[in-house]
């Protein structure tokens, strides 16, 4: 199938590793001239060096960015202004925050969560979203949580937050869609990457099993009985991000193997 984004400019946050990584390999496997934005310069330099080893038609260009620190943001935003790109596939990635109950939830750790969750994603589509009115056509993809469906216990603030930021982007969806624009949220479950097994690290030590029990009886809930990869879930999302997808928007798709047991 021809996608049709070849040459098309992509923004991708959080690209160092995992799932985002995933998608800015894909999307540069594409065609696409893919932005890729991280904390970090030397894993910006090691995606990069993928990218280029890999043969793709762009060279992907690396921006350093604390997506939680608006002033940083504001530096990433007159970079890429500065650099002549213009985005039109936009991907918000964002690692989640720290495993808290809700009355354990001091409330510097709520404005922390609220300004990297939701304030970086509003901020960054403010920036870049009017180029895509322009063209009348863009693509907003959110990578959230299967939270926003089924709270999980003992993530207070990225329930919450993210599920605010799945409601706006609904919202936004509506705003967007004379433009030819469409905004799609993709909520992974059970996806192999270093957050998951953090909070399955956390959630074995309180349950005192060993890792090989606790892994059993996780697995057990999943009825493909195993952990999808960080490139099945970019597959989902890098098709979110095409052409032929163009009718698909307000959506949120869950890749969790089947573990989710809503119907919606």
């Amino acid at each position: 199938m021809d996608l049709q984004i070849r040459g098309k400019t992509a923004l991708v946050t959080g690209a160092s590793k995992g799932i985002g990584k995933a998608i800015a390999l894909d999307l540069a496997r594409e065609g696409v001239r893919v932005l890729v934005c991280a904390r970090s310069q030397n894993a910006l330099d090691e995606v990069i060096a993928e990218s280029k080893a890999a043969g793709h038609e762009y060279q992907m260009s690396g921006f350093v960015c604390d997506l939680s620190d608006r002033s940083s943001r504001e530096t990433l935003i007159s970079q890429i202004r500065e650099s002549g790109h213009v985005v039109s596939i936009l991907v918000h990635n964002v690692g989640g925050p720290s495993p808290t109950s809700v009355m354990d939830t001091h409330m510097a750790a709520w404005a922390q969560g609220f300004d990297q969750l939701f304030q970086s994603v509003v901020h960054l589509n403010q920036a870049f979203v009017p180029d895509m009115q322009e063209a009348k056509w863009g693509r907003i993809l959110c990578v959230t949580s299967i939270s926003v469906l089924e709270p999980i216990a003992g993530l207070a603030v990225s329930n919450s937050i993210r599920s605010a930021t799945t409601a706006m982007l609904k919202t936004l969806s509506d705003e967007l869609a004379p433009y030819g624009i469409t905004v799609n949220c993709v909520a992974p479950g059970t996806i192999a990457t270093d957050r998951l097994n953090n909070l399955m690290q956390a959630r074995m030590q309180k349950s005192g099993q060993t890792q090989a029990e606790y892994e059993a009886e996780y697995l057990k809930a999943i009825p493909m009985g195993r952990l999808g990869t960080p490139q099945e879930f970019s597959a989902v999302a890098v098709f979110l991000a095409s052409g032929p997808a163009s009718y698909v928007t307000g959506s949120t798709i869950t890749l969790d193997g089947g573990k989710r047991r809503s119907t919606y």
